[in-house]
């Protein structure tokens, strides 16, 4: 019955050829020749849908790569930090360059998502680069009383206030009236405190941390490195800090309450 019934749609099909049952074949594109919906020629799905895979778990990897560096190497010195720190940055973006060639070379262009992430991975890890540059110029002990000295003076307060008050201090130490080191600023009478620079007052934070199950002499050190970085937003010739008024205007007040105490921070231009 089966080969009747072909037999006799054959036959039919010959006597009305106009009537014949005609599958086109879609038309002929160039490979990269974008499609109706977006595709482009040359890319089966399952070979796309691989080819994205790839891409964002390529991507995601370059950018967990710029964000946890620092942790990677915390028992080192800061110059020793900062030079591993830059090379895997470098290492980060030689690998968006790739990516990004390889894309183009399948077809993709710069506009196409995939090659603007890769690009932006790129430009995440130069300026990764240019922090630890800024970073690398500082000494052990720099970071150490800077951040002793912040820890004292905002330590349990919030992230901004203690960025503001590292920032203040380096504004001071590229300013000529003040003294170009972050020690001689720190301990220069008159102005912070002398002891903010000693070892036992580093100490003392860390022991206290160690017992109390707290973090503050690290998240006063981030602050630290963040203004020393350059990720701080505040004018150079903001010079002053504390609870009241001075200089030449108040560039920003910072109100805090911790439930328990509260206060304003003035910072000040000079």
């Amino acid at each position: 019955m089966y080969n009747a019934n072909c037999k006799r749609r054959r036959a039919e099909r010959e006597d009305h050829p106009a009537e014949q049952i005609r599958q086109e074949s879609p038309p002929e594109r160039r490979r990269g020749q974008t499609l109706g919906n977006g595709r482009r020629a040359g890319f089966p799905r399952r070979q796309e849908f691989m080819m994205k895979k790839f891409l964002i778990a390529t991507l995601l990897c370059m950018t967990l790569t710029v964000a946890m560096v620092p942790a990677a190497f915390a028992a080192d010195s800061n110059y020793t930090q900062c030079m591993a720190a830059i090379q895997e940055q470098q290492i980060a973006q030689e690998q968006a360059h790739q990516t990004a060639n390889a894309l183009r070379s399948k077809g993709y262009g710069d506009d196409s998502p995939y090659v603007q992430a890769a690009k932006s991975t790129w430009r995440a890890a130069q300026e990764a680069i240019r922090g630890y540059q800024r970073l690398a110029r500082y000494s052990d002990e720099d970071i150490r009383i800077l951040t002793t000295a912040v820890f004292n003076e905002a330590g349990h307060t919030t992230e901004q206030l203690r960025q503001y008050v590292a920032q203040v201090v380096l504004n001071r130490v590229a300013d000529s009236r003040f003294p170009n080191t972050i020690k001689g600023v720190i301990t220069q009478p008159g102005q912070y405190a002398a002891d903010y620079a000693s070892l036992g007052a580093t100490q003392e934070i860390k022991n206290a941390d160690r017992a109390n199950g707290t973090f503050y002499y690290a998240m006063c050190e981030d602050a630290v490195k963040s203004a020393m970085m350059g990720y701080v937003d505040m004018p150079a010739n903001v010079i002053y800090q504390a609870n009241f008024s001075q200089g030449k205007g108040v560039w920003e007040s910072v109100y805090f309450n911790s439930g328990w105490y509260s206060s304003t921070s003035y910072f000040c231009y000079g």
